[in-house]
């Protein structure tokens, strides 16, 4: 009877030491585990706000040029024989500068005479080349004018175009390759080729940047289209910069929203 009596004893102490364990850790964790659920709870309810509320902007992103075609200039030979180029510093021209000489095969030298100042966008000789009068000898970017519409021009892929309807307003940023300054504006959609544009006349239109002409033909599959915009409110002032032809901006176009439990599950 003792021995039963002691068994018992035991038993019961081990029970009251495992309740009293028990209620140790419940009243550890019972602060951590209402802030854990807490948490879970605002964070359930915070993204059922957003599900209901929120929206998923779209934005298709691209890169265009201030159109190279409308403000670059060739500069012919006014006569037929042997041109040396001399009066080209840096890359520039100034209008009403001799830029350069043509020998003719009677021996007369004949003065190149450039009629605008810019950038030279490209040369179509080398010096001392046989020409004749009227071949082209060097094309001139010139500077747009921000008081004017600026012209724009971007190639995309036929289904991108839809991301740029006629009238649309598109964000964009340039910047100043020479003085590092960048500006923001934006641009109208005002026109769209009908159809696509060969490589040579996306060299002709960013001023035979190669780089870019490669983009836009990668991104369109080969297929690109023209896009073509102006930009009435370029900003003027110290900390802005006149864009020339050949420019390269960015520009960006937020065509839709879509509500996000479709985002998150690729549906509209």
């Amino acid at each position: 009877m003792p021995e039963t009596t002691n068994h018992d004893a035991v038993s019961s102490t081990r029970q009251q030491k495992q309740k009293n364990d028990l209620e140790n850790i419940l009243e550890t964790t019972k602060p951590r585990g209402w802030w854990a659920l807490g948490f879970i709870s605002v964070a359930i309810v915070l993204v059922g706000i957003w599900a209901s509320l929120a929206n998923v902007p779209q934005t298709a992103t691209g890169t265009g040029v201030v159109n190279t075609l409308v403000y670059a200039f060739d500069v012919t030979a006014p006569a037929t024989g042997n041109v040396v180029l001399t009066g080209i510093t840096g890359g520039n021209v100034s209008a009403g500068a001799t830029i350069g000489t043509i020998t003719t095969d009677t021996g007369t030298q004949v003065p190149v005479v450039s009629n605008w100042t810019g950038q030279i966008a490209s040369l179509a000789i080398g010096q001392n080349s046989y020409v004749r009068f009227g071949d082209t000898l060097l094309t001139v970017s010139t500077v747009a004018d921000p008081s004017s519409p600026i012209h724009v021009i971007t190639f995309l892929g036929e289904s991108e175009m839809l991301n740029y309807p006629l009238g649309a307003i598109v964000d964009v940023s340039a910047t100043d390759v020479v003085s590092g300054r960048s500006v923001y504006t934006t641009a109208k959609v005002v026109s769209e080729g009908s159809t696509p544009s060969s490589e040579a006349t996306l060299n002709a239109t960013n001023g035979n940047l190669s780089v870019l002409t490669n983009e836009w033909l990668t991104n369109s599959s080969g297929s690109p289209f023209a896009v073509f915009l102006e930009i009435d409110n370029w900003p003027t002032g110290d900390s802005s910069f006149s864009p020339s032809g050949g420019l390269v901006v960015k520009l960006s176009h937020t065509y839709d929203t879509i509500h996000p439990i479709s985002w998150l599950f690729g549906g509209k």
